[in-house]
């Protein structure tokens, strides 16, 4: 039998990895205990700005570009230009209007 290609056993798609988990909070305690160490009012301007920048990275999530995919194919429409309406009589533009 070939079972190419195909997963058997292991973590599902979704599922966290622990190390990874692990990881992160570590780093996250470590940050934490630096940014505290950091006497900010003796940075310059410039390096409070770069600490800024840095630190946001970590805070807020990077936005990803969402791409709009619709299966549906587009509506089919004519379009006319028209210079003037005036030239038109009223019948004639109720008789444009529903087609």
């Amino acid at each position: 039998m070939n079972t190419t290609g195909k997963k058997y056993g292991g973590r599902t798609k979704g599922t966290p990895n622990k190390l990874s988990n692990e990881i992160k909070e570590r780093l996250a305690t470590i940050l934490n205990e630096a940014m505290d160490s950091i006497d900010v009012k003796t940075l310059t301007v410039s390096e409070r700005l770069k600490l800024i920048q840095i630190s946001v990275q970590y805070v807020i999530p990077r936005l990803k570009q969402v791409e709009d995919v619709t299966d549906e194919m587009p509506t089919n429409f004519q379009i006319e230009i028209i210079d003037s309406l005036s030239k038109y009589s009223d019948k004639e533009l109720d008789k444009a209007i529903k087609g």
